[in-house]
């Protein structure tokens, strides 16, 4: 008893003296808080949920202190509530076929459903860049009187690597890292666009796409809301619908056979008007001084690894709150990044110009606690399964000159982390005269093309836009994210060490 009395006055004094860390209370409470929204389900944009995360995110930060302000709005949120899909064969049965989830923003059927002849279109292929050949898809012959349109339907893979990325940095060797150079990853998909308007006044009545090189295990329930119909109360009005590899096999050989008399999606989603904030918590430093540091996350998404941030934010918050630094912290959880476009995640910015005017940088958090999980074709078949690894810390970062002190000092900040915790600092680049793109919360981008030092941390496991039975629970390791949430307190009190220096 005596010793571990010692023990944990050692700890104590450790965390009081030593680098700036959380406290076995600070991380029980994120332990709760986590289990607790996970039980809740997802956190679409304006649902519920992701209300309630808001609203207990918000109130918990004025408890602990912060001037807490909310920005309201409303969208028009999609609301998927049953789906199905079904072949009607020429011998008079009807086959009932699995699906492994929608496309966002697509349609609404009603229970009814749309029924048609299905026209397959063959491969929505890439470009070698790998950016979509919309060409691609065969649309002639389509049935008059309209028609289910089947393709296939493979998904992007990424680079981090030169020319379109430059490594600015690491954690650990970059050998160890070997994603940086073709990383694969489902929810990408959601990049290719088709031109919906025209596929509609086609006659075209639903979609079927198919997943390919990806389990139908990886596949599943996938939210891809970067192609959502463009602004509030639209929708495509062609209702869409994903299948796995294996039923996307059978629907083309069962179509080429002349076997399949129609198809019928079921899609039945609705929309309506709702509620969503943007929550925003100042905390003040004891320096009189009106410079700041921006800590940035988004709040909406299907799992707790994808919008984990609110509480990550709010573990940061309490301890900054307790430990005070001479620069201010302005906390800013913003929604509208799982909305298709519906709702801009980066209205803050124009609403509250204030903020960026007086930070002195910007660091973007999201995704902590990822496990990697990949499919494994070592047995011809993918086979979705952890890779015994945890997701590179990805981010991104800008290579002006005027960031070099904030990329050293994050380095540093990760002396000590176990080598496991492998961060990869990367630089988009100019590829012929493009940039490449930045990826992360919505408006970190924004942030990194400003004057503003920024980094945004963005761990990318394949699963990040998928709905799980679980919530994702099982791929979230909670004493991993405590450690990425170490790296930041110690970033941020650097950071205010060079202020407090007169070097920032």
């Amino acid at each position: 008893m005596v010793w571990s009395s010692l023990f944990v006055f050692l700890a104590v004094v450790q965390t009081a003296f030593g680098q700036p860390a959380l406290d076995q209370h600070a991380e029980q409470l994120l332990h709760d808080r986590l289990f607790q929204t996970n039980l809740r389900g997802p956190r679409w944009t304006g649902n519920d949920n992701q209300n309630v995360l808001t609203s207990v995110v918000a109130t918990s930060m004025e408890i602990a202190g912060l001037t807490v302000e909310t920005l309201n709005y409303t969208l028009f949120r999609w609301d998927p509530r049953w789906w199905s899909l079904s072949l009607k064969l020429t011998n008079g049965t009807t086959m009932g076929l699995p699906t492994t989830g929608y496309w966002p923003y697509s349609g609404d059927t009603g229970l009814k459903g749309v029924t048609a002849p299905v026209h397959d279109a063959g491969s929505y292929a890439l470009f070698p860049n790998q950016t979509a050949n919309a060409g691609s898809l065969d649309l002639t012959g389509l049935p008059e009187g309209g028609s289910i349109l089947f393709f296939d339907n493979p998904s992007p893979t990424r680079n981090y690597s030169e020319p379109g990325y430059g490594l600015l940095g690491s954690s650990v060797p970059a050998q160890d890292i070997p994603e940086l150079g073709n990383l694969t990853n489902p929810h990408w998909q959601s990049a290719k666009t088709l031109n919906w308007t025209a596929i509609k006044q086609l006659g075209v009545a639903g979609v079927v796409a198919s997943w390919v090189n990806t389990s139908d295990e990886n596949g599943a329930l996938q939210f891809l809301p970067n192609d959502g119909a463009p602004g509030n109360g639209s929708l495509y009005d062609v209702p869409a619908l994903y299948v796995g590899n294996s039923t996307g096999e059978t629907i083309r050989k069962l179509v080429k056979n002349g076997e399949v008399e129609s198809a019928t999606v079921v899609l039945d989603a609705p929309s309506l008007w709702a509620p969503s904030s943007t929550v925003i918590g100042h905390l003040n430093g004891t320096a009189e001084t009106t410079d700041s540091i921006i800590v940035y996350t988004h709040s909406d998404g299907p799992s707790i690894i994808e919008e984990n941030g609110p509480i990550l934010l709010l573990a940061m918050a309490e301890y900054f709150a307790a430990h005070p630094i001479h620069l201010h912290i302005d906390f800013v959880i913003t929604t509208g990044h799982m909305s298709g476009g519906h709702l801009n995640e980066s209205s803050w910015m124009g609403e509250r110009p204030e903020i960026m005017q007086t930070a002195k940088a910007a660091i973007v958090c999201e995704h902590f606690g990822a496990i990697e999980w990949k499919d494994n074709f070592s047995s011809g078949e993918p086979v979705f399964e952890p890779t015994g690894r945890y997701e590179p810390m990805w981010t991104m970062v800008n290579s002006s000159s005027a960031s070099d002190q904030l990329h050293q000092l994050y380095l540093d900040a990760f002396e000590g982390t176990p080598d496991t915790l492998r961060m990869a600092m990367v630089s988009p680049q100019v590829v012929n005269g493009k940039r490449s793109q930045w990826y992360g919360a919505g408006g970190s981008s924004v942030l990194g093309y400003s004057n503003i030092p920024t980094i945004g941390i963005i761990p990318q496991p394949d699963y990040l836009w998928a709905a799980m039975v679980d919530g994702g629970w099982s791929r979230l390791d909670v004493d991993r994210a405590v450690t990425q949430i170490n790296v930041i307190l110690r970033l941020i009190d650097s950071l205010d060490q060079k202020f407090v220096a007169g070097e920032l």
